[in-house]
């Protein structure tokens, strides 16, 4: 059911926007499959229980099919990154890392062809992966440096809303993962619909600033 739904997603975005772009023999569908092929072959089992599942793809393909995708590259890799963060979610497996997909052309291979090569990598800063997605979909990556939310211009995700404080709330990286602290705003931080002086992050949490909603997403 979990890959129906992510082989759905990506025959959307190829009936749609990028149509145009993927007359290749090789179907971006049939890349999203071996990928969550290679996720299942490849996971591995942490010291706490939970499956650890890759997060850094190379998907080498054809010279022929390379140049079919180079124009819509990027957002495909960007969807083929959000449909392995859905899969995995469903999963409940976790990331060391945050997921990379990259796609390389490779001459010897036969067009329709592809390899992929699958690594558990944790990120070169040391950081934990988190991300914040915003309501346009934007998503900030998160590392050791502060995130300031509030009305202020200066602040790292400035929200123009007269009712939330001009200093709302921050995020960053605490002993336990990625904390966020409420700064005595005036109508507070909600998390999960509770509202919160400080929490610690988990995967998908809802995070509320008056009308102003971001998601915290562990990958």
């Amino acid at each position: 059911m979990v890959i129906k739904k992510v082989e759905n997603k990506l025959e959307k975005l190829v009936e749609g926007t990028f149509a145009r772009f993927f007359s290749s023999e090789l179907e971006p569908v049939e890349i999203s499959r071996r990928i969550v092929r290679e996720i299942e072959l490849n996971r591995s089992i942490g010291v706490n229980g939970d499956y650890l599942a890759p997060n850094d793809f190379e998907v080498a393909i054809s010279q022929n099919d390379y140049a079919n995708f180079v124009t819509a590259k990027d957002p495909l890799q960007k969807e083929l990154e959000e449909t392995i963060r859905d899969y995995c979610y469903q999963e409940e497996y976790i990331f060391l890392g945050s997921v990379n997909v990259k796609l390389k052309m490779e001459e010897q291979l036969r067009t329709g062809t592809l390899r992929i090569d699958t690594r558990l990598k944790q990120n070169e800063n040391g950081c934990p992966p988190g991300a914040l997605i915003l309501p346009d979909g934007q998503r900030i990556t998160l590392d050791n440096t502060v995130i300031s939310i509030g009305r202020l211009q200066e602040s790292t995700i400035f929200v123009n809303d007269p009712n939330i404080s001009r200093n709302q709330a921050k995020v960053h990286l605490g002993e336990n993962g990625y904390l966020l602290s409420d700064l005595d705003s005036t109508n507070g931080t909600l998390v999960n619909g509770f509202r919160i002086s400080e929490h610690v992050l988990i995967d998908h949490d809802q995070i509320e600033f008056g009308t102003f909603k971001i998601r915290f997403e562990a990958s």
